[in-house]
């Protein structure tokens, strides 16, 4: 009732597609060899001497609708040609979009009919969570209670507020629901609701998934999510290649704005244009949950480019620091087993953090791009700016 590929997470992140995407783009994933896609993805793509990559990787690649199988050749989709291209499509356009689509019976995975009735179960999660913002509920959702509610409603993904709003009400005993749940269940459900938590107004703890987000525009991107629907293909791969025209065609990824919620913002953080990777990357720094957690493991009050200590410099607060995210702008944060992920943060005070924006600004347009291409390039660019960076010089 609830199937992922398991132990596959570092391969759904974001900035992994991206690069895996510019490989099925240029290359038949059928025939890759593991060197040479070591060497272009930087990804490890572990597996016995004996299997190929396609043994062992074919349903990751399929259930993030980057390639179907036809005539025995790994097929890109409209899908990958988006991703692959830098600043063309971000994290939030896809996962919503993923979420959409994602049915149990999966197209990519075996028990494919489309004769079933289909249920999306990270629709059904996103919109729960969504619904729970909406109401005013702002305490971290587990795991657990997203599993229980799932399994024990019969809901699929398309029902409305009303009806998720009853669901939340038993909360406590959809946790509990979620707990006695076979562990096969557990394991598969919480691969993917790790895979949605890179959308940038969710942040995943062991505590479980808080949602960052007026309530105004949880019930707006609420009301905008629905399954994509029929007609549906017999063959799986026939249906993976469906739902990617879909996608490349425009028709179910428009962006999500917050206008409650960050617009304001974008302009505040030293960006000028206001583009929607733009928007991406602001609302990852200003979600609050993630704020919170980092600064509650790693207390500094030391800015990263600067070195200035605003606690001694303001003594009458805590701190007065952002938090810059290191990936491509269109990336969301990263998801480990643990919950998301620091490793991507750095502490920078509000007056730097301003200043690297539009030192990004510049990059881009001068190298006429619309986004980093990698993690690697983000990274070197933000270390240009602290070389750059002159010292604080007075009047």
């Amino acid at each position: 009732m609830w199937h992922w590929d398991q132990g596959r997470l570092a391969y759904f992140q974001f900035d992994s597609l991206s690069v895996i995407s510019r490989y099925v783009i240029a290359h038949d994933f059928k025939q890759a060899d593991r060197p040479g896609l070591r060497l272009a993805t930087g990804l490890p793509f572990q597996a016995p001497a004996t299997h190929s990559p396609w043994r062992n990787y074919s349903r990751v690649v399929k259930l993030a609708l980057l390639v179907s199988e036809r005539d025995g050749i790994a097929e890109p989709t409209p899908v990958a040609a988006l991703l692959a291209q830098p600043g063309a499509v971000t994290s939030d356009e896809y996962l919503h979009f993923l979420a959409q689509v994602s049915s149990e019976p999966n197209p990519a995975l075996a028990g494919w009919s489309n004769k079933s009735a289909l249920r999306f179960p990270m629709l059904f999660c996103l919109k729960y969570l969504l619904a729970k913002s909406a109401i005013g509920t702002s305490d971290a959702t587990p795991i657990d209670e997203l599993v229980g509610a799932y399994r024990t409603s019969g809901l699929d993904g398309s029902e409305g507020q009303l009806e998720f709003a009853s669901l939340i009400a038993d909360s406590q005993q959809n946790a509990a629901d979620g707990a006695t749940s076979p562990e096969s269940l557990r394991r598969q459900a919480r691969e993917s609701i790790r895979v949605l938590c890179q959308i940038s107004y969710l942040f995943l703890s062991p505590v479980g998934v808080s949602i960052t987000l007026a309530g105004q525009d949880a019930a707006d991107i609420f009301d905008d999510l629905s399954p994509v629907g029929e007609p549906r293909e017999a063959d799986g791969d026939a249906e993976i290649r469906r739902l990617a025209r879909l996608f490349g065609q425009g028709s179910v990824h428009d962006f999500f704005g917050f206008p409650n919620t960050v617009v304001s913002d974008v302009a505040e953080s030293g960006f000028l244009e206001g583009t929607k990777v733009q928007k991406t990357h602001v609302t990852i720094e200003r979600n609050s949950g993630l704020r919170k957690a980092y600064f509650a493991e790693h207390p500094t009050t030391v800015c990263d480019v600067c070195d200035m200590d605003t606690r001694k410099t303001y003594p009458w607060t805590d701190r007065v620091m952002d938090l810059h995210h290191l990936l491509p702008l269109a990336s969301g944060t990263r998801v480990a087993a643990s919950g998301t992920t620091f490793d991507d943060l750095v502490p920078i005070c509000p007056s730097c953090h301003r200043a690297v924006h539009r030192f990004y600004g510049d990059f881009f347009r001068n190298s006429q791009q619309r986004d980093f291409t990698s993690r690697d390039e983000a990274v070197l660019v933000y270390e240009d700016v602290k070389r750059t960076f002159q010292g604080i010089i007075r009047a």
